[in-house]
């Protein structure tokens, strides 16, 4: 919402605009996650020294995460939808018809074309990203099949404008693999008091671990960066009122069209 704000103030940056459309137009079968999951596959594996049966077995893998876990747990989230309508109409008969608004997550977005298209386009961008961020050691693998979740939001907020989801994206995808980085040695020890990882390994998450919320926690129980707690916090607080003040902005506007 913060960026959204900020690029309405640009003139004529303001005014570009392009669709989901466009983009699967643009790139027709190639588009498809099954394909991008197996080239990204490709690039990983020769990237890491893997030799040629390790490079397609990781591509067809990879192919596999990029088609099988959206779907997977799309369901699951549907079926959260008719217990939110239920659990919202029970809570509006008992407090005498006062209006409930029940959150959901952001995979219950994770069919419309727009976000699809953009999670397409941020696959290999993270990767992208996580090379060219400076201090980063996280290089994305398993995450990327939930790209979606990292965007969803944001495609939402920016009401389909896949231009400037393009802008938040780069923006939230920095910061989650800069604050990955930031959590890795907390993951490694966890992974490794679970013994599920082996002696020398390390692991990251951009899930949890790149989470504004994790990082500004970690920073209450350590208090050794305090300038930048106060500045995360200050941004992210700022984030939190200006997407409260745009939501009853919208239920005005509701409320409006429905007494017309």
């Amino acid at each position: 919402v913060l960026v959204d704000a900020i690029i309405e103030k640009i003139p004529g940056v303001n005014r570009i605009k392009f669709s989901a459309d466009d983009i699967q137009r643009k790139f027709g079968p190639f588009g498809e996650p099954v394909t991008v999951g197996f080239v990204m596959g490709l690039i990983i594996g020769i990237l890491a020294g893997y030799d040629v049966k390790g490079v397609l077995q990781l591509a067809v893998k990879t192919a596999a995460v990029m088609l099988l876990m959206p779907r997977v747990i799309k369901p699951i989230m549907d079926g959260l939808t008719p217990i939110a309508k239920q659990a919202r109409s029970r809570l509006q008969a008992k407090f005498g018809g006062q209006e409930f608004l029940i959150g959901l997550d952001p995979a219950l977005l994770l069919g419309h074309t727009a976000v699809v298209s953009a999670s397409l386009i941020f696959i290999p961008l993270t990767i992208l990203i996580a090379v060219c961020v400076p201090g980063n050691q996280v290089l994305p693998f398993g995450d990327l099949a939930t790209i979606g979740f990292f965007v969803a939001m944001a495609v939402a907020v920016h009401r389909g404008n896949l231009f400037r989801t393009l802008i938040s994206g780069v923006i939230i995808m920095s910061i989650t693999l800069w604050i990955a980085t930031q959590t890795i040695g907390l993951h490694t020890q966890l992974a490794a008091n679970a013994g599920a990882l082996k002696a020398g390994g390390m692991v990251a998450s951009m899930d949890q671990g790149g989470s504004p919320i994790t990082w500004l926690l970690i920073q209450v129980f350590s208090p050794q960066n305090i300038p930048g707690f106060i500045i995360i916090g200050a941004i992210y607080l700022t984030g939190i009122f200006m997407t409260w003040r745009r939501a009853r902005g919208f239920i005005k506007q509701e409320k409006v069209v429905l007494a017309e």
